[in-house]
């Protein structure tokens, strides 16, 4: 049984090294229960968290969050993948959503329910984390440029 701050903060870790050598590179932030992994602007991550109670027992969130002072970098960065998600489906699955959160912070997200914490769940998101990584951070790429000439 792995606990959820090293569980957190294992998954990254492991995702790395599934991950071709230029999406290698990313930095990490760990709180005991999430860790946030990102490229360049630290607001802009790929972010998992262990959800509270309230929200489902024994869940995680998985995303790219758009956690942005620019409110409005952050709406346009969710309207553009908005525009692609169905695509983001098509490779991620179904359960993919794309919404407005709190603060002005928007995300594209899925939520992946657990039983127990070990080497096979964590194999599991990790291999997950690293599929997310390799579908959106191309993406992400074009987003992102259109969304900085619609939110400037």
């Amino acid at each position: 049984m792995i606990k959820v701050s090293q569980f957190v903060k294992q998954v990254p870790e492991v995702a790395r090294a599934l991950l071709p050598p230029p999406l290698q590179g990313f930095r990490v932030a760990l709180m005991p229960w999430l860790s946030q992994s990102w490229y360049g602007d630290k607001y802009l991550h790929y972010e998992l968290v262990k959800l509270p109670p309230r929200m489902g027992e024994n869940r995680f969130e998985l995303g790219l969050h758009f956690e942005s002072k620019n409110r409005a970098l952050n709406s346009a960065l969710l309207l553009g993948f908005e525009g692609y998600l169905c695509e983001i489906r098509d490779e991620l699955g179904e359960n993919w959503h794309a919404e407005l959160w709190d603060r002005g912070w928007t995300k594209v997200y899925t939520t992946i329910d657990y039983t127990v914490l070990d080497e096979a769940m964590l194999e599991q998101v990790a291999a997950q984390m690293a599929k997310t990584i390799r579908t959106l951070e191309p993406l992400f790429h074009y987003v992102y440029y259109s969304a900085q000439k619609r939110s400037a």
